[in-house]
């Protein structure tokens, strides 16, 4: 079927009971082929633990009281993740796995005001460069490195060794006069480094 007959599809063919996720993001992708390396498509979804690769839970448990931990699958054009969420504290963490369960990253939310102000100020320059209106939505500060150092970090301990500090936000800006969600990457200098509109949006109980 080409694009146009894509097109003239009726709305309710794509929701159908019967319709599948690859299947949704395939055609996502065909109708959207200029575009697509700059677009988050993704589904979250939440998984047993009897779902989740050993390594990862373990890497968890050892941290976390394995009863406050909730677990999701993501799937995306990257490909297949599982994400564990946890609140301690009074703050919530992101910890995400590659389908075999190795360590890619760790988030946790914070509040942007509660950014140093001069990477607030940064931050804020190069999302008014590539946008005329912006309101931030969500924020999370982004740990990757060796796996081992970033659980000293989840412990609340100071590592030895390397790892490295990124802010990814969820905003609504206005681009080339059209109004989107998006998914934006910066630096611990807030120098922008990916920026990519949301297709489908994680369900907002989904955020914990």
């Amino acid at each position: 079927m080409n694009v146009e007959g894509l097109r003239s599809m009726k709305r309710s063919d794509f929701y159908n009971k019967k319709s599948s996720w690859p299947v949704l993001l395939a055609l996502a992708l065909l109708l959207y082929p200029r575009t697509a390396s700059a677009q988050k498509i993704e589904r979250e979804y939440a998984i047993r633990t009897t779902q989740v690769p050993e390594q990862a839970l373990k890497y968890v448990n050892q941290v976390f009281d394995e009863r406050r931990t909730k677990w999701y699958a993501e799937e995306s054009q990257k490909g297949r993740s599982i994400e564990a969420k946890v609140k301690q504290d009074g703050t919530i963490y992101s910890i995400e796995f590659d389908e075999d369960g190795k360590l890619q990253d760790i988030e946790t939310l914070i509040r942007f005001r509660s950014l140093p102000e001069a990477l607030q100020n940064a931050i804020m320059n190069s999302l008014e460069a590539e946008f005329s209106r912006i309101k931030i939505h969500k924020v999370q500060r982004q740990w990757t490195g060796p796996a081992e150092t970033l659980q000293l970090l989840l412990a609340k301990k100071k590592p030895e060794e390397k790892y490295m500090t990124r802010y990814e936000l969820v905003i609504r800006g206005n681009q080339d006069n059209r109004t989107s969600d998006y998914e934006v990457l910066v630096d611990d200098k807030g120098t922008l480094i990916r920026k990519s509109r949301i297709i489908q949006k994680d369900s907002p109980h989904l955020l914990f």
